[in-house]
């Protein structure tokens, strides 16, 4: 007989591995399954928003892994592929998770899957990611107090990006494709007033450079599109000096494996309540997936205690 898990949670950041210490301090049975242990936070070269701590977020990760562990929770890594819900002696009472190949059973589920940064896939980006560049503002825009950086984008999360590093950067540019900022109108007034943030339109990045660390950004601006006192604009290069660069061209949550539960989405955001209970019974969300109003570490890992907590109640009255 196939072994089946009180709770298997998809995802292995710190929402899902928060919900896998709370599951088992409810002593259910648990199983966190993720691509990469830990997520994206990984990718943290230092955090300094995490109560109590001060490291890395790999660092970060191991340590909220290996509490996990203590209170019995299992790991798999692997790639989800497929997640559907099954019947047993005539009601539903499993979940069945696709693994590489390889199906793992829960009688409920906890979607932690986060979501992925849109990139802009140019020389620089990953090499330093964690060096100077950064997808959230929020998260690291206090190690660059006091210098130049770009944000690249035009809507509302690029808009919030500039204003907030506008405070503690001695300069902020906006690299953005079109003629004008496509964010809330009141925010680009403000950004337009603001002395030390420089927009530069009709332009992209093309290359993130530097030695080990950001020291600038190329890019290249069409004005053809916008006439100007010289007639119709032309194709030119130029680079910045920046000790950071912020992509914030935005986020797609990680959701088409679970597409085949019949969850509610709004936005392509799974929907759910404060306790992070969704409209399929036995199914509870944590983290940047749900349809929360904040995406950050420690918001996630407060929704992962919940969904847990939801979970082991729901487990409680079967």
């Amino acid at each position: 007989m196939e072994e089946i898990y009180d709770v298997v949670i998809l995802g292995a950041g710190p929402a899902g591995m928060t919900a896998a210490i709370y599951a088992g301090r409810y002593n259910l049975k648990t199983l966190v399954v993720g691509k990469s242990i830990g997520g994206t936070a990984n990718l943290a070269g230092e955090v300094e928003n995490w109560p109590g701590f001060a490291g890395s977020g790999m660092e970060l990760m191991k340590n909220i892994r290996s509490q996990a562990e203590r209170f019995g929770a299992e790991f798999l890594e692997g790639e989800i592929l497929r997640v559907h819900g099954s019947q047993v002696a005539g009601r539903r009472s499993q979940f069945v998770v696709d693994v590489d190949g390889k199906d793992v059973f829960g009688r409920s589920l906890i979607v932690a899957l986060g979501t992925e940064h849109r990139q802009l896939n140019i020389p620089g980006e990953k090499e330093f990611l964690g060096k100077g560049v950064s997808y959230c503002a929020t998260c690291d825009g206090n190690f660059f107090q006091g210098k130049k950086v770009a944000v690249i984008g035009g809507a509302d999360a690029a808009a919030k990006a500039a204003l907030y590093l506008s405070s503690i950067c001695e300069k902020v540019y906006v690299v953005y494709r079109k003629h004008e900022m496509r964010c809330e109108p009141i925010a680009l007034s403000k950004i337009c007033s603001t002395e030390n943030i420089e927009i530069i339109y009709y332009s992209v990045p093309t290359e993130i450079m530097g030695s080990n660390r950001v020291e600038s950004l190329r890019i290249v601006t069409d004005s053809r599109g916008q006439k100007d006192v010289e007639g119709e604009g032309e194709i030119s290069e130029r680079v910045l000096d920046v000790d950071g660069v912020f992509i914030e061209v935005g986020a797609t949550p990680v959701v088409k494996v679970v597409e085949g539960l019949g969850l509610d989405f709004e936005k392509d955001y799974i929907v759910c309540g404060k306790d992070g209970r969704t409209n399929v019974e036995g199914v509870f969300v944590a983290g940047d997936v749900g349809n929360n109003a904040m995406k950050q570490m420690i918001t996630a890992a407060g929704e992962g205690a919940v969904a847990a907590k939801s979970a082991y109640e729901f487990l409680q009255n079967l």
